[in-house]
């Protein structure tokens, strides 16, 4: 399997390390698109994801996001990422710059920009090999710095939202050809279409699905939904579906003032001849800064809009 791992990544024409889509994307879409930075208040979110279970070294990536309070029309993110599967470790450093545009008493327009880079450590002594005596195929296996620079934009009413983002404008070969050996593995712009409503069932229940679609250079796209019910603003449960055949479920709840805890699962489709079957793990804990007090603030600029 470890060998499987190794080759899948040298290959792939269009990687970019794990890119993974999250079950929580309504509270962390900031990690697809700037322009959501700071729209949902100021928190710190941690976010914790593991895929196909029982796998050794299989893909692991936790986030932290922290969104500052809004500050005239301009809301500041910051947020860590780590990437492992295998021999690869990725580190990304991101700030996110948000400005807001109201078009009338309850429309709002934000832009975007997303700055910052990633450093990518390959071992390559991980490698269990049969033989010792030098592989040219390993050669341009090193490790590498590439800077990020992204954009997005939002609407957002209390109705609904919809947005368009691309984490990354950058493109890059991932590894340097040394003559003999030419790579095609490179680190491509993902292009993210996401639209989101919330639905007052009765007093007490809302519905909250969310619709994110991915597309990827050279491979396939991808639909992701899900579909939350909440009570009493206080405990949601939920499920998802993606294209890839994907299936989860996720329950999220406010337990003490200011605190949110949601896990969810995502299995992978039995009946596909995949010979990775083995399902993920999602944890994530936020922590909201924005109090009524500062709410109330929004006619001095530090209030959010929810």
């Amino acid at each position: 399997m470890k060998q499987f791992l190794f080759f899948f990544i040298l290959c792939s024409g269009s990687l970019v390390a794990q890119e993974a889509h999250i079950l929580f994307n309504r509270v962390n879409m900031s990690v697809f698109n700037p322009a959501f930075t700071g729209t949902s208040g100021a928190f710190i979110s941690l976010n914790s994801r593991s895929q196909w279970s029982g796998i050794t070294d299989a893909p692991r990536t936790n986030y932290l996001i922290y969104n500052l309070p809004k500050k005239d029309k301009v809301r500041l993110g910051f947020s860590a990422q780590n990437d492992r599967v295998f021999i690869e470790n990725k580190t990304q450093l991101i700030i996110d710059y948000n400005y807001e545009i109201q078009l009338n008493q309850d429309q709002f327009l934000y832009l975007g920009l997303k700055g910052g880079g990633f450093y990518n450590a390959i071992d390559t002594n991980q490698l269990q090999r049969l033989y010792t005596s030098y592989n040219p195929a390993l050669a341009p296996v090193k490790s590498y710095f590439t800077p990020i620079l992204g954009v997005g934009i939002q609407l957002k009413t209390p109705a609904y939202f919809l947005g368009i983002g691309v984490p990354s404008l950058f493109k890059n070969k991932r590894f340097q050809d040394n003559g003999g050996w030419e790579t095609t593995a490179t680190d491509v712009a993902y292009l993210y279409f996401s639209g989101g409503m919330n639905l007052n069932l009765n007093d007490r229940f809302t519905l909250d699905p969310v619709l994110v679609y991915r597309a990827v250079p050279n491979s396939p796209n991808l639909f992701m939904g899900t579909v939350g019910v909440t009570y009493n603003e206080t405990f949601t449960i939920g499920g998802g579906y993606a294209t890839n055949n994907n299936l989860a479920f996720f329950i999220r709840s406010k337990g003490i003032e200011g605190i949110d805890f949601g896990y969810g699962y995502e299995f992978m489709n039995r009946g596909d001849r995949t010979a990775i079957q083995g399902g993920t793990h999602e944890v994530m804990l936020r922590f909201n800064l924005t109090s009524k007090k500062k709410e109330s603030q929004s006619k001095e600029g530090y209030g959010e809009r929810d």
